[in-house]
């Protein structure tokens, strides 16, 4: 197990790296090499087999990234498909009415990541899944320049800034305004929390 917890790190530090500029085109496992041989960062993630999630879907999920985007949501979990196009469960059909009802934008002005980028319709993910695909999700808002990121759910906080962040809170970090919400799970089980959860996207539209 420690020795499993070591190599995610290893990888995760690899993913930083990506994410700064630097391609790779040779590692000394096999089971790594694919990763980083293609310049394209798409690829690489449609690529990944890291870890088990990828036995229950198609593909890796690249989620939908827009270079002039102003709005960036990020899930645990991909709430797309391979085309782009929303997934159809009640988290990815209620995002999409937040950016249709909400913010009144079109799709082309939002980007939509996620933690992990495999099987969509299961939101139980374990925490080494997140420790192999995370760098994937860092590397992408390095390409964006949101005005804001929301966060949705405590978990991708954890992992996108590292720390806590007080929900409907507009933090400046790494050059990026980010607000923490709740998980669209969560307002899913709990529609009491909508109210609080509108609340907080109405703080994140006044920043646009």
């Amino acid at each position: 197990m420690k020795a499993k917890i070591i190599k995610l790190l290893e990888l995760k530090q690899l993913y930083g790296r990506y994410a700064c500029g630097e391609h790779y085109t040779h590692l000394r496992t096999n089971a790594l090499k694919p990763l980083f041989v293609q310049n394209s960062l798409e690829s690489t993630i449609k690529n990944c087999t890291l870890c088990n999630r990828i036995k229950h879907c198609k593909e890796p999920i690249f989620g939908i990234l827009h270079p002039q985007s102003t709005l960036c949501f990020i899930s645990e979990i991909p709430l797309v498909d391979a085309s782009g196009h929303f997934l159809q469960n009640k988290s990815a059909i209620m995002l999409q009415n937040i950016i249709q009802r909400v913010f009144m934008l079109p799709l082309t002005a939002v980007s939509i990541l996620s933690l992990v980028k495999c099987d969509g319709l299961n939101p139980h993910v374990d925490k080494s899944e997140i420790l192999s695909c995370v760098g994937f999700c860092l590397a992408q808002l390095q390409k964006i320049t949101p005005k804001v990121c929301i966060l949705l759910g405590n978990e991708v906080a954890e992992y996108i800034l590292g720390r806590h962040l007080e929900r409907g809170q507009i933090l400046w970090h790494n050059n990026r305004n980010f607000l923490l919400t709740h998980s669209l799970n969560e307002l899913v089980r709990n529609p009491s929390l909508k109210t609080e959860a509108h609340t907080h996207f109405l703080i994140a539209k006044g920043q646009l």
